[in-house]
């Protein structure tokens, strides 16, 4: 299903903020001040926290800002997101995404360049941005594009950890990024992972009528009802998206948009070195076997004999026996010019 847009009037002279993660490694004092310079120092913040972006959000929301920019990577924005609808609710303002962080998913998928090009093209007359809503999936009170449990959230893990434990300045850079996924993937997931058998999972439809998906996004076969079992077997990843890219445009989930009011799903029972070899065509969106398997849900639980490793929009969270997810009932609006 193709992205709506909603078309916003062209740049409208009331001030708008914009929020940086002063974490985040691209975050550098030269550019927020060069960001100060196009937007006006007193409506630029330096989050030091999650608390303190918290607060930020908060004056942002008291000076009745029409737009909250957020610059850093899918957690920053996600930050944002999530406190903006827990401070305001339906009253929330658009949030646009400068594109600060790594992975970079929602800003590749909202179509955002260059963060200084983007707030010079906000500010222009003759530039009108759209209005985009985005349905995103819920865990608890958490809003999230993509997530799952599974080897990826694992590999999240050990990527944390290599960049605590390499973090030095002669590691840094090869530990760091798409290189330090790829060596947590290939160097610590997947030889741990060799060494257990997969988890047997069991996934139960909580939400309206569920499809299996087949190859190209077609649905195949009868609907799966309400309280029937989508999937009961082995898996070792297990993923829910609504948009189809994560980290580094990888497009994992190529028919997250295709039908109305459901996201994506994707079971992968494939073994460690499965996951490896088949990793190209799961960057492409092209990845088709029959260890593979698609479904279009609107709201499912999922029940695991062994604890999984948790991820949401690419922040790791723990372990789990179980979760459950669900489509958020409103879309959360973002401001944007084109999708990926």
């Amino acid at each position: 299903m193709p992205v709506q847009t909603q078309p916003l009037v062209p740049r409208r002279p009331a001030p708008y903020g914009v929020v940086l993660n002063a974490n985040a490694g691209r975050v550098t004092p030269r550019l927020a001040r060069r960001i100060e310079r196009v937007v006006g120092a007193d409506h630029v913040f330096l989050s030091e926290s999650e608390e303190h972006a918290r607060e930020i959000l908060e004056t942002c929301l008291e000076r009745g800002y029409d737009t909250v920019f957020a610059g850093g990577g899918d957690g920053t924005i996600l930050q944002a997101v999530n406190t903006l609808r827990e401070l305001a609710g339906d009253d929330a303002p658009p949030v646009g995404v400068l594109r600060l962080g790594t992975g970079n998913a929602l800003a590749r998928h909202l179509g955002s360049g260059l963060p200084l090009l983007e707030l010079l093209r906000w500010q222009s007359p003759r530039v009108a941005y759209q209005r985009i809503p985005v349905r995103l999936v819920e865990h608890g009170h958490t809003l999230f594009p993509f997530g799952g449990m599974g080897v990826d959230a694992a590999v999240i893990n050990d990527y944390v950890d290599l960049k605590r434990r390499w973090g030095g300045p002669g590691w840094r850079k090869l530990f760091s990024g798409l290189s330090g996924y790829l060596i947590a993937g290939f160097g610590v997931t997947i030889p741990r992972f060799l060494k257990r058998p997969m988890a047997d999972v069991e996934v139960v439809n909580l939400g309206g009528p569920a499809w299996r998906c087949g190859t190209g996004g077609v649905r195949i076969g009868e609907p799966i009802p309400t309280g029937g079992v989508i999937y009961r077997g082995p898996a070792s990843t297990l993923g829910v998206a609504t948009t189809p890219l994560i980290g580094y445009g990888m497009r994992l989930f190529p028919y997250a948009c295709r039908v109305p009011d459901r996201f994506q799903l994707r079971l992968l029972d494939f073994t460690p070195l499965q996951c490896g070899l088949h990793l190209a065509a799961a960057w492409n969106g092209k990845l088709d076997h029959p260890s593979c398997h698609d479904f279009y849900v609107e709201r499912i639980k999922i029940r695991s004999t062994r604890a999984l490793p948790l991820q949401l929009g690419g922040d790791a969270l723990g372990h789990t026996f179980d979760a459950t997810f669900g489509l958020a009932e409103r879309p959360v609006s973002f401001v944007g010019r084109t999708k990926a």
